[in-house]
């Protein structure tokens, strides 16, 4: 099955995103950082590809180097663990008052 309409590519998009460890609705990717990964997902080539590892990969499986986003994903979850890092250790720090 050939992978042709948006509405496939940005559940991939999303799909991949999730399975890299960022969760999307996380406010601390600009609207336009999005934007652009959305874009790149639109304009690749791999999607049957993508589609393919999304169903077989096993859980914690590396983001594969054929996706334009993979640098991106790994960058966007490395913020966001560290965002919760800091504010699990903020309420930590509160709790030793």
């Amino acid at each position: 099955m050939h992978i042709d309409t948006i509405d496939e590519r940005l559940a991939l998009f999303r799909a991949m995103m999730e399975r890299a460890g960022f969760d999307p609705r996380f406010p601390l990717v600009s609207n336009d950082e999005l934007r652009g990964g959305a874009q790149r997902c639109l304009g690749c080539r791999s999607g049957d590809t993508c589609r393919d590892w999304l169903g077989t990969a096993p859980e914690g499986a590396s983001i594969p180097g054929f996706c334009r986003n993979a640098a991106h994903f790994a960058d966007w979850a490395t913020r966001q663990v560290s965002l919760e890092q800091e504010t699990l250790s903020e309420a930590v720090s509160s709790l030793d008052r």
